[in-house]
């Protein structure tokens, strides 16, 4: 019988220029024991005739074809397909390298891990360009702790600081995932944070690799991470659900100096990175009398925060208009 240990599985709409790419990468991994669930989502370009090029030369890949419902609803479908005992999710404008799948599936095996994160690069070219790594590492103990941890064990019970939600880092149990239950919300954008972040909360073994094996692009206009512009309003939907999922579960007041701390950048990150002036009111908009009712970040006072920095801003936010924080801004 045919031994089928990881299933990687791969959301794709309109990829043309970047799937073969990542289907290379994929196909050519030195772990063999693997099914590639490619699960187009409605797809108006050459994908599919690429999809099923690769799928002529590689009988592990399995096409699956549905109108576009987002990424979040082609992973779930990919998993309710997946046999492996391990899941992988790539992008379809990503790539791994050769041996990642490989040496995932043996940190997971040796240490009995729940999920296995790895470090990543990003490219918006040809080159791939290593991030800085600093910050994550301090909520590391010391002693080896990297090796199998749950999130509760670390300094600040930090997982929304050593790893982004993002899911394509990452290696799942599948019966793990099962036990919980969780799927992606199908959402067009930052869907993945709720699936990854209340994984990493609920597992009891986590094993953190600092190699660098998987490789993300950026600043691709129909890149499954690029949609948030016209659904500006997911991204806090997004935190809303895992906040109120936390508490649901009991585990709020665990990680509650963490998840505020990152919603904390979020909210920043999340306001800068519209590039549209709609967009960018609308967020400022909602972050000053929305979010303050929700979740109380002026209640703990800047001594709470790892970044001072960030608190001052988001005070700023609060007090200024958005006309006087543009004129800041410019100044």
């Amino acid at each position: 019988m045919e031994i089928i240990k990881a299933s990687i599985i791969v959301p794709i709409y309109n990829e043309e220029e970047y799937l073969e790419q990542c289907l290379d990468s994929i196909c050519g991994q030195t772990f063999k024991e693997t099914e590639i669930i490619c699960v187009d989502d409605g797809s108006t370009d050459a994908t599919p005739e690429i999809l099923n090029d690769y799928a002529k030369r590689d009988s592990r890949i399995k096409i699956i074809t549905q109108q576009n419902r987002f990424a979040g609803a082609a992973r779930n479908r990919g998993m309710e397909c997946a046999s492996g005992k391990y899941l992988f999710f790539l992008d379809a404008d990503d790539y791994y390298e050769a041996d990642m799948v490989e040496r995932m599936v043996r940190r997971a095996e040796e240490k009995q891990a729940d999920i296995v994160i790895c470090r990543y690069a990003q490219t918006c070219g040809e080159d791939a360009l290593q991030n800085g790594w600093e910050f994550e590492d301090l909520f590391f103990k010391e002693g080896g702790q990297k090796a199998a941890f749950a999130g509760g064990d670390l300094n600040c019970a930090g997982i929304f600081q050593i790893t982004k939600g993002w899911a394509w880092d990452k290696l799942f149990r599948t019966e793990f995932v099962k036990s919980c239950g969780y799927e992606f919300p199908e959402f067009r954008s930052s869907e993945d944070g709720f699936f990854v972040y209340m994984l990493m909360a609920r597992a009891k073994r986590i094993s953190y690799m600092d190699d660098i094996l998987a490789v993300h692009r950026v600043a691709v206009s129909n890149s499954l991470s690029n949609t948030k512009e016209e659904n500006w309003q997911n991204g806090f939907r997004m935190w809303s659900m895992i906040g109120n999922e936390l508490k649901g579960m009991n585990l709020y007041e665990v990680y509650e100096q963490s998840f505020i701390n990152e919603l904390i950048y979020f909210l920043l990150w999340y306001l800068e990175s519209m590039k549209s002036f709609r967009a960018f009111r609308n967020c400022y908009h909602y972050i000053q009398n929305e979010v303050e009712p929700e979740f109380r970040i002026l209640s703990y006072g800047k001594d709470f925060f790892f970044q001072e920095d960030l608190w001052e801003w988001y005070k700023e936010v609060r007090e200024l208009s958005l006309a006087e924080y543009l004129f800041r801004r410019c100044r």
